[in-house]
C-alpha cells in the first residue's frame, strides 16, 4: 500500500490493483425506471459542463475549500464501512451516478460494478473504463446470477427515489424498503459473516402527506414547506422515510449497526454546487445550452427544476436553519443470518 496526493490536495490511500471482476449477465429490464426520476438525471447530467458529478452530501473540515474534498472524505467513509479494506473487495453500488466512488474503490484493489438508471451517467462511466449496467435495483431481485457475488453493496443517495407519493397513497412504502433489503441481503455473499450494506438517504423531519407533493406547486402559498415539496417532486420524483422507518423495514435481514448524521455535510456540499452553478449560468455557454435545450425538450419540468433550484431553492431549504425540515443519515446495515 502506497500514499498518493490527489488533484485536491487531499491524502488518498493507494491499494494493488484487484483482478478483473468477472463478468455477470446484463440484468433483464422488468422494473422500468420512474419516468419522472429518469428525466431529471438526464436534465442533471447538465451539471456535468461545470465539473458537478457528485449530487450527495459531503463531509468537510475548516481547511477544505473545494468541493471535491468534501465529497472524498465522505466516499472513504462510505467505503471503510462497507469493509472495502482489502485488494479484491466485491463491490456493487446501487445508483452509481457517476462513478466518483467506484473508482475511490477500485484505487482501494476493489473488484466494483454498479447499476444506474440514468442513461447518459451509465455511459460516462462505461466510457472511462468502470463497469455499469444501465437498470433499476429493482431488476437483481430476480437475476440469481448476481446473487451472493458481493462483499458489500453501497446506495448513496439513490433511495430516495425508491418510493413515490402514489406508493404512500396505495400503502406500498414499507414494501418496497423491505424488498430493497431483501434485495441487498441476496447480493451479498451469505459466506462472508461481515457483509455490509451502506445507505445515505434524506429523512423528513415534518409531517408531510403525498398529497403535498402530487398538488401542483403553483397553487400553494410562496415559501410554504407544501410548496416545496411539490416543486422538488415535480422534477426530481420521490418520498423521504422518517426517523426509524427503514430499521423496521430492513427486518430480519439486516440489524443497523451504525448511524451518522450528515446533514452539515449536505448543506455545506449543496452551498458549493449552488456556488459554482450559479457561476456557470455566467460563464459557460455549455451549461446554458443544456439548460436551454432541456427546456424546449420537456418545458415544465425543466422549469420546475430551475424555480426550485435557482429561484425559490426549494433544494437548499431542505437543510437550511437551525431546525432544517430534512437530515440526512448515513447508516451501516450488518447482514444477518435467515434459517
Amino acid at each position: 500500500m502506497s500514499i498518493v496526493a490527489t488533484k485536491t490536495g487531499s491524502i488518498r490511500q493507494q491499494w494493488p490493483a484487484a483482478p478483473d471482476f468477472h463478468s455477470l449477465p446484463t440484468p433483464k429490464t422488468q422494473h422500468p425506471a420512474v419516468p419522472l426520476v429518469k428525466l431529471c438525471y438526464t436534465m442533471v447530467h447538465a451539471a456535468d459542463a461545470v465539473g458537478i458529478h457528485d449530487l450527495a452530501d459531503g463531509e468537510f473540515l475548516p481547511a477544505d475549500s473545494t468541493l471535491e474534498q468534501g465529497i472524498e472524505r465522505q466516499l472513504n467513509y462510505l467505503l471503510n464501512q462497507v469493509g472495502c479494506l482489502r485488494p479484491g473487495f466485491r463491490l456493487l453500488e446501487i445508483g452509481c451516478g457517476y462513478g466518483h466512488l467506484l473508482q475511490m474503490a477500485q484505487q482501494r484493489g476493489a473488484q466494483v460494478i454498479g447499476v444506474n438508471i440514468s442513461p447518459e451517467q451509465a455511459d460516462y462511466c462505461n466510457e472511462r473504463g468502470l463497469k455499469v449496467h444501465c437498470c433499476s435495483y429493482r431488476d437483481l431481485l430476480h437475476e440469481a446470477s448476481w446473487h451472493g457475488q458481493f462483499d458489500g453493496v453501497i446506495a448513496n443517495g439513490s433511495l430516495e427515489h425508491w418510493v413515490q407519493p402514489e406508493d404512500v397513497q396505495a400503502g406500498r412504502m414499507n414494501d418496497i424498503y423491505h424488498e430493497s433489503f431483501a434485495i441487498a441481503h441476496k447480493l451479498l455473499d451469505p459466506q462472508d459473516h461481515d457483509a455490509r450494506y451502506v445507505t445515505t438517504a434524506i429523512h423528513v423531519k415534518r409531517d408531510v402527506k403525498p398529497e403535498y407533493l402530487l398538488a401542483s406547486w403553483l397553487n400553494q402559498p410562496l415559501g410554504s414547506d407544501r410548496r416545496h415539496f411539490s416543486l422538488l417532486h415535480h422534477w426530481m420524483g420521490g418520498y423521504y422515510p422518517v426517523d426509524g422507518q427503514l430499521a423496521e423495514c430492513a427486518k430480519p435481514f439486516f440489524t443497523l449497526e451504525k448511524e451518522v448524521d450528515g446533514t452539515l455535510g449536505y448543506k455545506v456540499a449543496n452551498d458549493y454546487r449552488m456556488a459554482r452553478m450559479l457561476r456557470g449560468l455566467y460563464t459557460n455557454p455549455t451549461l446554458v445550452w443544456r439548460l436551454l435545450n432541456s427546456l424546449v425538450h420537456h418545458p415544465f419540468v425543466a422549469a420546475t427544476m430551475l424555480e426550485s433550484f435557482f429561484i425559490e431553492q426549494s433544494w437548499d431549504w431542505q437543510f437550511r436553519g437551525d431546525n432544517p425540515p430534512m437530515k440526512l443519515l448515513r447508516q451501516t446495515w450488518r447482514r444477518t443470518e435467515i434459517g
